[in-house]
C-alpha cells in the first residue's frame, strides 16, 4: 500500500508539472482509445489507415476543422461530441502551453545569463565586465569588421548594460570550466580577458587554455611581470597599460596622445589592422599593393622573430609572417591579393 501511494503521489506531482513523458503517455493513450472507439462505432473512413486518422485528429485538436472528414454514424458523432472533441482540445492546449512555457523559460534564462552557448562555434568571447570599458570594446569589435557576428560576455556582475544582440553568461567565477564552456570558449574564434585583478585574469587564461589549445587569447594586465609570465605559460597576447608612455609622448609631442588613441580605435579615422602571408612575399610589392588600396605598411613580424620590424623593412617576408597596416577599414584577403597586380599571393586576414 505505501508503494502504491508513492507511485500515485509521484504521478500526481509529475502531472501538475506537465512533464513531457507523462503528457506524451496520456496523449498516446487518449488517441489510441479514441481510434478504438471510432472503429467500434463503424467509422471506417476515419480509422481505415493511420495517416488518415492522424490527419483527422490533428485538424480536430487544433480547431482548424477543414470539414473534409467527420464522423458519419450516430455512435461516432456522440463519441466525437462527448469524448473526442473536448479531450483533443485539452491535449492540444496542454501541449501548446507546455511548449510555450519551455520557450519562455529558456528565453528568460538566456536573458538572465543562466543559459548555455556551448554549441556555438566561432564566437568572440569577452571575459570580465567593466562598465566604462566593456561597451567601448564591443563597439570597436563590431566596427573592426573581423566577422564578430556572435559576441558572448562572461561576467560575475549582476548588473550589466550591454548593446542589443550581445549574448550574456553570468557566473560566480570567471575561471570555472563549466562557466567558460557555457560561454562558448571550446569552439570560440577569439577571446579577450579583462578581469578584476591580474591574478583572476591569469587563472582565467589558464582555464581557457585547458578548454581550447589553439584559441587566440588577448588579456589585459596591470603588472608587466605577470603579463610576461602569462604570455609564456598560457600562450597568449598580453596587453599592458601604456599610460606612462602615452603621457610622455603627449608631453614631448603635443597631440601624440590623441593620435595613439585614434590608432587603436576602429571607429575613429585610420586603424591598425593585421594580416598574414601564406608564402614568401616581396615586401616592396606588398607596399605597392597597400598603397593602391589607400593603406600604409607600418611594420612586419617574421614568424620566428619576437620583435616588430619597422622601416627599413626586410626585402622578403617568409611564409607565416604577419604585416600590420594603417587603413580606414579592414581589407579583405581578396582585396589584398588582387592588389599584387594579378599575381597569386595567398593572404589570411
Amino acid at each position: 500500500m505505501p508503494i502504491l501511494t508513492k507511485i500515485v503521489s509521484r504521478i500526481y506531482s509529475e502531472l501538475l508539472e506537465l512533464k513531457w513523458w507523462l503528457l506524451s503517455l496520456f496523449t498516446g493513450a487518449f488517441f489510441a482509445a479514441s481510434w478504438l472507439f471510432f472503429r467500434l462505432a463503424g467509422e471506417t473512413e476515419i480509422t481505415e489507415n493511420l495517416t488518415t486518422y492522424i490527419y483527422f485528429a490533428a485538424t480536430t485538436a487544433s480547431t482548424v476543422g477543414y470539414g473534409d472528414m467527420s464522423p458519419q454514424t450516430q455512435a461516432g458523432r456522440l463519441i466525437a461530441a462527448f469524448w473526442f472533441f473536448p479531450g483533443a482540445l485539452l491535449v492540444f492546449s496542454a501541449f501548446l502551453g507546455r511548449l510555450a512555457g519551455s520557450m519562455v523559460e529558456r528565453i528568460r534564462r538566456m536573458a538572465d545569463g543562466l543559459g548555455s552557448y556551448d554549441k556555438l562555434k566561432g564566437a568572440t568571447v569577452i571575459v570580465g565586465y567593466h562598465r566604462d570599458h566593456t561597451p567601448v570594446m564591443i563597439e570597436n569589435l563590431i566596427a573592426g569588421q573581423d566577422g564578430d557576428k556572435d559576441i558572448v560576455l562572461l561576467t560575475t556582475n549582476s548588473d550589466v548594460d550591454l548593446p542589443e544582440g550581445i549574448k550574456l553568461v553570468k557566473s560566480d567565477r570567471l575561471d570555472a570550466l563549466s562557466s567558460l564552456k557555457r560561454a562558448a570558449i571550446s569552439d570560440a574564434k577569439k577571446v579577450m580577458v579583462y578581469a578584476g585583478s591580474d591574478a583572476e585574469t591569469f587563472n582565467t587564461c589558464l582555464a581557457i587554455r585547458e578548454l581550447n589549445e589553439t584559441l587566440h587569447i588577448a588579456a589585459f594586465f596591470e603588472d608587466r611581470d605577470t603579463a610576461r609570465r602569462a604570455t609564456k605559460l598560457a600562450g597568449l597576447e598580453a596587453i599592458v597599460s601604456n599610460a606612462s608612455e602615452a603621457l610622455v609622448r603627449a608631453a614631448q609631442d603635443p597631440g601624440a596622445g590623441k593620435v595613439l588613441k585614434a590608432l587603436s580605435a576602429a571607429k575613429v579615422g585610420a586603424t591598425i589592422y593585421s594580416a598574414t602571408v601564406n608564402e614568401q612575399t616581396d615586401t616592396s610589392t606588398l607596399k605597392v599593393a597597400l598603397d593602391a588600396l589607400a593603406a600604409t605598411l607600418v611594420c612586419v613580424s617574421q614568424e620566428s622573430g619576437e620583435e616588430f620590424e619597422f622601416a627599413p623593412f626586410p626585402p622578403l617576408l617568409q611564409e607565416g609572417s604577419a604585416f600590420f597596416y594603417l587603413c580606414r577599414k579592414r581589407l579583405t584577403a581578396q582585396q589584398l591579393a588582387d592588389g599584387f597586380g594579378g599575381s597569386h599571393v595567398s593572404i589570411t586576414v
